[in-house]
């Protein structure tokens, strides 16, 4: 009968204790995404009048010296100010992607090895492409142009998909 009891206990505490670890990851995947990208756009309102587009300035750019390789630099897109990678998978040939997870909008880490990794929910990138590896996300990371001037890369326009 005690025996039962410290098993029926520890099965609650157990139960208790998973309970508060799973509340504690969804509390945790919720403030990176919030705090994990520097600024989130607002959904409009449904009948809200559409937020007027940024005054476009000069492109961001980047010395392709500074992107080497398998590797990756970090710009700010001029119209979201979320975070985009130029990237460049093979020798010559770049392209950027956004930083912004298609899943819930949480902020992926730089590529490594080849992928980008959202540490919100564990979904994973091509760095070459943006495809999805593996989810929960099934949309691709959007990409950008890149185009290079003399010795800059300079981040285009947002591709449609």
């Amino acid at each position: 009968m005690v025996e039962d009891a410290v098993r029926r206990r520890a099965l609650l505490d157990g139960g208790i204790a998973a309970v508060a670890i799973g509340g504690a990851g969804l509390l945790s995947g919720s403030l990176t995404a919030a705090f994990g990208r520097d600024e989130l756009t607002p959904a409009a309102a449904p009948g809200a009048a559409a937020p007027a587009p940024q005054a476009a300035g000069p492109a961001p750019t980047v010395p392709a010296a500074q992107v080497p390789v398998g590797g990756s630099a970090t710009v700010k897109d001029p119209a979201s100010g979320d975070a985009v990678y130029i990237v460049q998978p093979t020798a010559g040939r770049y392209t950027a992607l956004s930083s912004v997870c298609t899943h819930s909008g949480c902020a992926v880490n730089p590529p490594k090895d080849g992928q980008l990794y959202c540490p919100c929910h564990g979904s994973r990138f091509d760095a070459a492409t943006g495809a999805v590896i593996n989810g929960p996300a099934v949309k691709p990371l959007p990409t950008y142009a890149v185009s290079r001037n003399g010795e800059q890369l300079e981040l285009g326009p947002q591709q449609q998909a």
